[in-house]
């Protein structure tokens, strides 16, 4: 299934059917190949510490250069090169990232993950926020592989909206991107507020780690809403927050818990929340309901458990 909405065409990433690699960029440095006569090789270590090297053209290896240049690696991070191969160890696709964890904690998310396009924007929607404290929340989020390889694996419901594997993510990543552009267009919103809200976006169904599997529900996704888990799946990363940031840490929670049934939301950045969740929500029903139909069908009927949902398109 693809993606609703994509954060922006450079992040774009159709993945094909070529092999994939995922390791450390380069051995030479700060060198991530070298180049000569007209070609290139890029290096890559991977989780069985085996370097492998990787033809590409000058163009392509000008324009992971560039990408290099621009993430401004700190100490702390680590570089990460992707790549999708053809048969003769060609570069197809490529992405270059940053992140604070370690290969050992990365690789069993990458395999728990069924799209890398999705996962590469996780860590970048991460990496690009500007909130400090809020970075760190996020990254530490990130570090709990256990937590991670079950987010970015089980569908976001078993009948109902992205009814994949990988599709919690998916409407995940919409949700915070369709918030973030939502929030981009409030004038009077300071960027803590703004950033707090994608991050809440982000992690709002964050609970349903724990109430759904690859096929069926939990023993506790039976008997607890998903909502019941929300900052008790969050809860350390929470408390550094708070250590670090105190309004921040509330403002997040806030976010996280709010429901419309409550009254006027405190922030109003909690409403792009709600409205992005809707948006993505009704985007990926439409796409079920008209998935095996013809581009001149413009009316769709949608059977989920006893209901039925009608819907319409202008093509």
């Amino acid at each position: 299934m693809k993606p609703i909405i994509t954060y922006s065409e450079q992040n774009h990433l159709q993945v094909g059917k070529g092999k994939q690699r995922l390791g450390y960029a380069g051995v030479f440095g700060h060198d991530l190949g070298c180049s000569d006569y007209g070609w290139c090789q890029v290096s890559l270590i991977d989780q069985d510490h085996l370097t492998h090297y990787i033809n590409v053209d000058n163009q392509l290896y000008s324009s992971i250069c560039q990408r290099y240049e621009s993430l401004h690696l700190q100490s702390t991070e680590s570089l990460y090169l992707w790549v999708e191969l053809d048969a003769n160890e060609m570069a197809l696709n490529w992405r270059l990232f940053k992140s604070t964890l370690t290969l050992e904690q990365l690789f069993p998310i990458y395999q728990a993950c069924y799209d890398f396009g999705s996962l590469y924007q996780l860590f970048d929607l991460i990496e690009s926020l500007q909130v400090i404290p809020l970075r760190m929340f996020a990254r530490e989020v990130l570090m709990d592989t256990s937590l991670m390889t079950t987010f970015v694996s089980i569908p976001a419901s078993k009948r109902h909206h992205h009814s994949f594997p990988g599709g919690l993510l998916m409407h995940s990543l919409e949700c915070a991107f369709m918030t973030k552009q939502t929030v981009e267009a409030l004038l009077d919103i300071s960027t803590k507020e703004k950033e707090v809200a994608v991050v809440a976006a982000l992690f709002h169904d964050i609970g349903k780690v724990k109430t759904l599997g690859l096929i069926q529900h939990t023993s506790a996704g039976r008997l607890i809403d998903h909502e019941q888990f929300t900052l008790m799946m969050l809860a350390e990363p929470l408390n550094t927050l708070q250590e670090y940031w105190q309004s921040g840490a509330e403002a997040l929670q806030y976010l996280l818990t709010w429901k419309e049934s409550q009254g006027m939301c405190r922030y109003v950045t909690g409403n792009a929340i709600k409205m992005a969740d809707r948006l993505s929500t009704s985007a990926s029903l439409n796409s079920m309901a008209f998935q095996d139909k013809p581009d001149y069908f413009h009316f769709a009927e949608l059977s989920i458990g006893c209901n039925k949902h009608y819907l319409n398109r202008l093509n």
